[in-house]
């Protein structure tokens, strides 16, 4: 391959390839036009519908010769960056749910107290186990963090398909400029991704409180899904879905349009050719 930036012009029938010009913009794009001129001048019943097809002749035989040598070809750039969104989005998710799973334990303890026991107090001597010395601080522990495996392993498939989902509805609906304000796009982008991951994340937030609360019955995360599914059917892990839409679908919607704008804002101002991690820091 040529240098970085260089315009390559090559001439199929002959197999002989030229560099025309170095330097990206306007320069390549005359460089181009020039050398198609030239090519149209010295071959007069040059046909644009055969060149194509010499050009796809000639990356067919390019794809067999790779595969040959055992060479896997690479994704295209749009599939990468979606693939990288997953990943990403993966990761980050568990990451953040099994980091904050004792507060969330202790708030859902809170939210489930009854007749004026809604402390944080309350909800931290519930999880606080009886003994003392280091069996009772493991046991605490325990407490603290019984049901993280479930949130752990259903947060990363859940925030992958929220991420990559955003992302591509994001270009879709015309919001993939960062110098154009677009927050209806965004905003819809940020419900379909919310809907979708919803859909995987409310089976896992119902096992996940069930083993959270004081005196959960359950031994484990498997346990709970097994004997929920027996006595209450798969109705009962999405039986909070559409109460988890109302408030997901305008939080998402609100949250992606303003970050959104807020980094165009920012990015403007900055006036940086890329948009950088101070960007998204402050937009967010």
């Amino acid at each position: 391959p040529a240098e970085a930036g260089a315009f390559v012009f090559r001439d199929l029938d002959a197999d002989t390839t030229k560099v025309v010009s170095r330097g990206g913009g306007e320069r390549a794009a005359d460089a181009a036009d020039e050398a198609h001129r030239s090519w149209a001048r010295r071959e007069p019943f040059w046909d644009a519908h055969a060149a194509e097809r010499r050009w796809a002749e000639r990356g067919r035989k390019d794809e067999e010769a790779s595969s040959s040598e055992g060479v896997v070809s690479a994704h295209s750039p749009a599939e990468s960056v979606f693939y990288a969104h997953m990943a990403s989005g993966a990761l980050a998710g568990a990451a953040e749910h099994t980091a904050m799973f004792p507060v969330d334990t202790i708030k859902t303890r809170m939210q489930a107290a009854a007749g004026g026991g809604g402390t944080y107090v309350d909800a931290m001597r519930s999880v606080v186990r009886g003994g003392s010395g280091v069996s009772r601080a493991l046991a605490s522990v325990r407490g603290l963090y019984r049901g993280v495996s479930a949130a752990g392993l259903g947060a990363g498939p859940a925030h992958a398909v929220y991420f990559a989902t955003y992302e591509k509805c994001k270009v879709a609906f015309g919001g993939g400029n960062v110098n154009e304000h677009a927050p209806l796009a965004h905003a819809m982008a940020g419900v379909c991704a919310t809907v979708l991951a919803d859909g995987f994340q409310n089976p896992v937030d119902t096992v996940k409180q069930r083993l959270q609360l004081q005196g959960s019955p359950y031994k484990g995360a498997l346990d709970c899904v097994a004997k929920t599914f027996r006595t209450e059917g798969v109705r009962a892990f999405y039986r909070s879905y559409p109460t988890t839409l109302a408030m997901n679908v305008p939080f998402t919607a609100i949250h992606f349009s303003t970050y959104e704008s807020a980094k165009t804002a920012l990015f403007k101002a900055s006036e940086a050719e890329k948009e950088g991690f101070a960007v998204q820091f402050a937009a967010f």
